[in-house]
This record gives C-alpha cells, sequence and structure tokens, in this order.
C-alpha cells in the first residue's frame, strides 16, 4: 500500500505543478495584454444643424442656426422680410446648405425684379414675354445669359437681316446656343 501512497502522491504533486505552472503562464499571459493601449474608433455623427447668413432687405441681417434639410422660406421667416423686399422671384423651397448666404433684394420702383442665384449673385427675371423684335438693349440684357454684348449682338442681327421670323433665328446670333433658344421659348415673342 505504500507503493500506491507514493504513488498518489506524485500524481498529486504533479498535478500541483501542472496547475501552478498553467495559472502562472495565465498570470503572465494577462499581465502583458493589461499594457496594451486599446483605442476605439467611433464615428462622428453628423451634425443635425447648418449656419446660414440672410442679408439684404430682412430686418435681422445675421448668421441663423437652422436644422439640417431647412429651406429658404424658414430662414426668411425667421430673418424677417422688409416691406421693400423683392422675393417674389427667389425660390423659397430651395434647401439650405452649411454656409450658404442668402441675399433678398430690394423692390426698386420701375426696375425689373432681381432674383438671387444660389451663389448669391442678383440675376434678372424676366416679368414678362419679351418682343424680340422690338425689345431694347435693357430689355434684351433680363433674359437669362444675355448680357450687354450678347444683346447688342442681336440689335445688330436684327439691324442687318430684319425682324426675327422665328425663335429658332435667335441662334444664328454668334454666343447663343440652340439649349439659350430653348429656354427663351416662354419668354419672348415675335412681334412686329
Amino acid at each position: 500500500m505504500v507503493n500506491v501512497d507514493r504513488y498518489h502522491i506524485r500524481l498529486l504533486m504533479l498535478g500541483s505543478f501542472v496547475a501552478v505552472a498553467v495559472a502562472a503562464i495565465v498570470i503572465m499571459v494577462r499581465a502583458e495584454n493589461s499594457h496594451d493601449l486599446v483605442l476605439k474608433v467611433e464615428p462622428i455623427s453628423a451634425s443635425d444643424q447648418i449656419t446660414v447668413y440672410a442679408g439684404g432687405a430682412v430686418a435681422s441681417p445675421g448668421l441663423y442656426t437652422l436644422p439640417v434639410h431647412a429651406r429658404v422660406a424658414t430662414l426668411l421667416n425667421q430673418a424677417g422680410v422688409l416691406d421693400s423686399a423683392d422675393s417674389s422671384a427667389m425660390q423659397m423651397a430651395a434647401e439650405l446648405h452649411d454656409g450658404q448666404q442668402i441675399i433678398v433684394p430690394l423692390r426698386v420702383a420701375g426696375a425689373t425684379p432681381t432674383a438671387v442665384s444660389d451663389n448669391g449673385t442678383p440675376t434678372a427675371v424676366v416679368t414678362g414675354p419679351i418682343n424680340i423684335n422690338a425689345a431694347t438693349l435693357e430689355q434684351l440684357e433680363t433674359l437669362p445669359g444675355i448680357g450687354p454684348a450678347l444683346a447688342q449682338r442681336i440689335l445688330d442681327y436684327r439691324n442687318e437681316n430684319g425682324p426675327f421670323t422665328s425663335l429658332e433665328q435667335l441662334a444664328s446670333v454668334k454666343g447663343i446656343s440652340d439649349r439659350m433658344v430653348d429656354d427663351f421659348r416662354d419668354l419672348v415673342v415675335l412681334g412686329p
């Protein structure tokens, strides 16, 4: 029996030694891993607000913080449009973007109303059809894409060739494309 007891004692000692060795290894591995720096990267959520500038014919010009997807009408309601403003040609339903500038033009008696393009630059707006055969230089300039030089070319062409007999004939004027002619369809008429 003594042999059996020695056998069990050795087995018990060997088991204890293995258990201590495994525990030491686990402790060392955990100690090494605890010194590692873990960097957790989380996405930055997009802002749910934008900042835009309202100026021109408004009661309170300045910066406004609005919700994302806000419209021009929302901005102008907050800024307060003056009675002297000409906001009739502004795109009230247009979505605003962060950093955008909206300038409301003043109404000028006897002048063609103006609109503000996406970049804040005033642009002329046609208030009714223009008789292309009787229009003045200034009236021609109210058409989209027509500046003083191109308006003068239209007048020169009309003086040299007589009245326009079709709208398509406008494309014969240097600087006027077929696309521009299509844009003019509802803005001009052919009259005597």
